[in-house]
Protein backbone atom coordinates (compact mmCIF):
# COMPACT_ATOMS: atom_id res chain seq x y z
CA UNK A 1 0.00 0.00 0.00
CA UNK A 2 1.21 3.30 -0.98
CA UNK A 3 0.97 6.45 1.60
CA UNK A 4 1.33 9.90 1.85
CA UNK A 5 4.80 9.32 3.65
CA UNK A 6 5.30 7.63 0.69
CA UNK A 7 4.88 10.24 -2.02
CA UNK A 8 6.37 12.75 0.15
CA UNK A 9 9.34 10.76 -0.55
CA UNK A 10 9.07 10.19 -4.23
CA UNK A 11 8.07 14.08 -4.37
CA UNK A 12 11.84 14.96 -1.89
CA UNK A 13 13.53 12.91 -4.93
CA UNK A 14 11.84 14.16 -7.40
CA UNK A 15 12.68 18.21 -6.47
CA UNK A 16 16.00 17.54 -5.65
CA UNK A 17 16.46 15.80 -9.33
CA UNK A 18 14.89 18.94 -11.29
CA UNK A 19 16.11 21.23 -8.84
CA UNK A 20 19.88 19.66 -9.37
CA UNK A 21 19.16 20.03 -13.59
CA UNK A 22 18.06 23.68 -13.58
CA UNK A 23 20.98 24.45 -11.26
CA UNK A 24 23.30 23.39 -14.09
CA UNK A 25 22.27 25.79 -16.30
CA UNK A 26 23.96 28.18 -14.11
CA UNK A 27 22.13 31.19 -11.75
CA UNK A 28 21.72 33.47 -14.70
CA UNK A 29 19.40 31.39 -16.26
CA UNK A 30 18.22 29.88 -12.51
CA UNK A 31 16.74 33.28 -11.93
CA UNK A 32 15.97 34.20 -14.84
CA UNK A 33 12.00 35.26 -14.46
CA UNK A 34 10.29 33.30 -17.06
CA UNK A 35 6.46 34.16 -16.92
CA UNK A 36 5.31 31.05 -14.55
CA UNK A 37 3.02 31.46 -11.20
CA UNK A 38 6.40 31.68 -9.17
CA UNK A 39 8.75 33.12 -12.27
CA UNK A 40 11.82 31.72 -12.11
CA UNK A 41 13.46 28.17 -11.03
CA UNK A 42 14.49 29.79 -8.28
CA UNK A 43 11.48 31.54 -6.85
CA UNK A 44 9.43 27.89 -7.76
CA UNK A 45 12.12 25.92 -5.38
CA UNK A 46 11.84 28.28 -2.70
CA UNK A 47 8.10 28.23 -2.53
CA UNK A 48 8.01 24.84 -2.41
CA UNK A 49 10.90 24.99 0.29
CA UNK A 50 8.40 27.10 2.64
CA UNK A 51 5.02 25.49 1.65
CA UNK A 52 6.62 21.74 2.63
CA UNK A 53 7.77 23.76 6.46
CA UNK A 54 3.96 25.47 6.65
CA UNK A 55 2.50 21.69 6.46
CA UNK A 56 5.24 19.74 8.14
CA UNK A 57 5.80 21.67 10.90
CA UNK A 58 2.59 23.62 11.54
CA UNK A 59 -0.35 22.02 9.75
CA UNK A 60 0.73 18.60 10.45
CA UNK A 61 0.72 19.16 14.39
CA UNK A 62 -1.83 20.84 14.50
CA UNK A 63 -1.54 24.31 14.77
CA UNK A 64 -3.19 26.66 12.48
CA UNK A 65 -0.52 29.11 11.85
CA UNK A 66 -1.07 31.75 9.56
CA UNK A 67 0.92 31.03 6.37
CA UNK A 68 3.84 32.89 6.01
CA UNK A 69 4.13 35.89 3.88
CA UNK A 70 7.62 34.08 2.47
CA UNK A 71 5.18 31.77 0.68
CA UNK A 72 4.52 34.02 -2.08
CA UNK A 73 6.56 36.76 -1.56
CA UNK A 74 9.86 35.09 -2.28
CA UNK A 75 12.76 37.00 -0.08
CA UNK A 76 14.74 39.05 -2.76
CA UNK A 77 18.08 39.67 -0.32
CA UNK A 78 18.64 36.13 0.71
CA UNK A 79 19.17 32.95 -1.00
CA UNK A 80 21.35 34.73 -3.82
CA UNK A 81 23.41 31.93 -4.93
CA UNK A 82 22.40 28.42 -6.24
CA UNK A 83 24.00 26.69 -2.84
CA UNK A 84 21.87 28.94 -0.35
CA UNK A 85 18.69 27.54 -2.45
CA UNK A 86 20.07 24.01 -2.21
CA UNK A 87 20.52 24.23 1.39
CA UNK A 88 17.16 25.66 2.29
CA UNK A 89 16.04 22.61 0.49
CA UNK A 90 18.15 20.10 2.34
CA UNK A 91 17.06 21.86 5.31
CA UNK A 92 13.19 21.50 4.79
CA UNK A 93 13.44 18.22 3.84
CA UNK A 94 15.35 16.92 7.03
CA UNK A 95 12.58 18.26 8.84
CA UNK A 96 9.83 15.96 7.21
CA UNK A 97 12.90 13.43 7.33
CA UNK A 98 13.35 13.58 11.37
CA UNK A 99 8.70 12.98 11.22
CA UNK A 100 7.90 11.01 8.69
CA UNK A 101 8.81 7.66 9.68
CA UNK A 102 6.77 8.05 12.53
CA UNK A 103 4.35 9.03 10.76
CA UNK A 104 3.70 6.40 8.46
CA UNK A 105 1.03 4.73 9.78
CA UNK A 106 -2.55 4.41 9.49
CA UNK A 107 -3.11 5.46 13.26
CA UNK A 108 -1.09 8.46 12.79
CA UNK A 109 -1.85 9.49 9.80
CA UNK A 110 -5.49 9.63 10.63
CA UNK A 111 -4.61 11.94 13.46
CA UNK A 112 -5.75 15.56 13.61
CA UNK A 113 -4.71 18.13 12.10
CA UNK A 114 -5.00 21.79 10.21
CA UNK A 115 -5.12 23.76 6.98
CA UNK A 116 -5.62 27.06 6.68
CA UNK A 117 -7.25 28.56 4.53
CA UNK A 118 -7.01 31.90 5.13
CA UNK A 119 -6.47 33.97 8.81
CA UNK A 120 -10.41 33.71 9.21
CA UNK A 121 -10.79 29.88 8.27
CA UNK A 122 -8.64 26.91 9.41
CA UNK A 123 -10.02 24.05 8.11
CA UNK A 124 -9.84 20.86 10.70
CA UNK A 125 -8.98 17.89 8.53
CA UNK A 126 -6.46 14.64 9.25
CA UNK A 127 -2.66 14.49 8.69
CA UNK A 128 -3.08 12.46 5.44
CA UNK A 129 -4.89 14.96 4.09
CA UNK A 130 -2.78 18.20 5.04
CA UNK A 131 0.59 16.10 3.22
CA UNK A 132 -2.25 15.43 0.57
CA UNK A 133 -2.67 19.06 -0.04
CA UNK A 134 1.90 19.35 0.13
CA UNK A 135 2.10 16.69 -2.49
CA UNK A 136 -0.19 18.47 -5.40
CA UNK A 137 1.35 21.64 -4.45
CA UNK A 138 4.65 20.05 -5.45
CA UNK A 139 3.57 18.68 -8.67
CA UNK A 140 1.66 21.63 -9.76
CA UNK A 141 4.96 23.07 -9.40
CA UNK A 142 7.32 20.79 -10.40
CA UNK A 143 5.08 20.38 -13.57
CA UNK A 144 5.83 24.20 -14.39
CA UNK A 145 9.83 23.53 -13.93
CA UNK A 146 9.67 20.44 -15.98
CA UNK A 147 7.61 22.88 -18.77
CA UNK A 148 10.39 25.35 -18.70
CA UNK A 149 13.14 22.80 -19.12
CA UNK A 150 11.57 21.71 -22.04
CA UNK A 151 11.06 24.87 -23.65
CA UNK A 152 14.87 25.24 -23.16
CA UNK A 153 15.24 22.60 -24.93
CA UNK A 154 16.62 20.57 -21.63
CA UNK A 155 15.22 16.90 -20.96
CA UNK A 156 14.02 16.96 -17.42
CA UNK A 157 14.23 14.02 -15.38
CA UNK A 158 11.70 11.06 -15.39
CA UNK A 159 8.26 11.34 -13.46
CA UNK A 160 7.35 7.70 -14.13
CA UNK A 161 6.57 6.44 -10.52
CA UNK A 162 5.93 2.84 -11.93
CA UNK A 163 9.45 3.10 -13.64
CA UNK A 164 11.09 4.55 -10.55
CA UNK A 165 9.39 2.42 -7.78
CA UNK A 166 7.78 -0.15 -9.06
CA UNK A 167 10.44 -1.22 -10.96
CA UNK A 168 12.87 0.04 -9.39
CA UNK A 169 14.83 1.97 -12.04
CA UNK A 170 14.74 -0.82 -14.04
CA UNK A 171 13.66 -0.28 -17.74
CA UNK A 172 12.13 -1.70 -19.88
CA UNK A 173 10.92 -4.38 -17.39
CA UNK A 174 11.75 -7.50 -17.11
CA UNK A 175 9.67 -10.36 -18.83
CA UNK A 176 8.56 -11.80 -16.10
CA UNK A 177 6.74 -8.71 -15.33
CA UNK A 178 4.78 -8.65 -18.56
CA UNK A 179 1.01 -9.05 -18.67
CA UNK A 180 1.38 -12.52 -19.97
CA UNK A 181 4.37 -13.67 -18.50
CA UNK A 182 4.79 -14.75 -14.81
CA UNK A 183 2.50 -12.06 -12.70
CA UNK A 184 3.91 -11.47 -9.63
CA UNK A 185 4.86 -15.09 -9.29
CA UNK A 186 2.33 -16.81 -10.87
CA UNK A 187 1.61 -17.79 -14.49
CA UNK A 188 -0.73 -16.17 -16.39
CA UNK A 189 -2.00 -18.36 -19.02
CA UNK A 190 -4.50 -17.27 -21.95
CA UNK A 191 -8.12 -18.72 -21.73
CA UNK A 192 -8.66 -21.66 -23.76
CA UNK A 193 -10.89 -20.48 -27.06
CA UNK A 194 -13.37 -22.74 -28.19
CA UNK A 195 -14.20 -23.53 -32.10
CA UNK A 196 -17.22 -21.40 -31.62
CA UNK A 197 -14.74 -18.11 -30.71
CA UNK A 198 -12.16 -19.47 -33.34
CA UNK A 199 -14.51 -18.88 -35.84
CA UNK A 200 -16.01 -15.82 -34.24
CA UNK A 201 -12.19 -14.11 -34.66
CA UNK A 202 -11.47 -15.33 -38.08
CA UNK A 203 -10.39 -12.73 -39.95
CA UNK A 204 -12.55 -11.70 -43.03
CA UNK A 205 -11.79 -12.69 -46.83
CA UNK A 206 -9.75 -9.96 -48.36
CA UNK A 207 -10.87 -12.05 -51.59
CA UNK A 208 -12.90 -9.42 -54.29
CA UNK A 209 -16.36 -11.07 -55.16
CA UNK A 210 -16.38 -11.75 -58.96
CA UNK A 211 -18.01 -9.71 -61.65
CA UNK A 212 -21.58 -10.98 -62.36
CA UNK A 213 -20.44 -10.40 -66.54
CA UNK A 214 -17.02 -12.42 -65.88
CA UNK A 215 -18.65 -15.19 -64.17
CA UNK A 216 -21.60 -15.57 -67.56
CA UNK A 217 -18.49 -15.82 -69.50
CA UNK A 218 -16.33 -18.42 -68.04
CA UNK A 219 -19.19 -20.88 -67.57
CA UNK A 220 -20.17 -20.28 -71.25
Amino acid sequence: MVTTIDLMDFVHELREEFFECAAGLGWEEFSKDRGTSMLSFRDVFLHLAYVEEQHVTEFCEGRPTPWMAEVMKIPKDRFLTIEAVRERLQKVRAMGDERFPGWNTPEELAKPAVWVASKKYPLKLTRDSALAQCLTEHLLHLGEVEAMLWQMDVEPPSTFWIMRRVLRGKWPPPKELLYMGKVLGGERKAPRRTPRDRGARRRPSRRKPARPGRAASASG
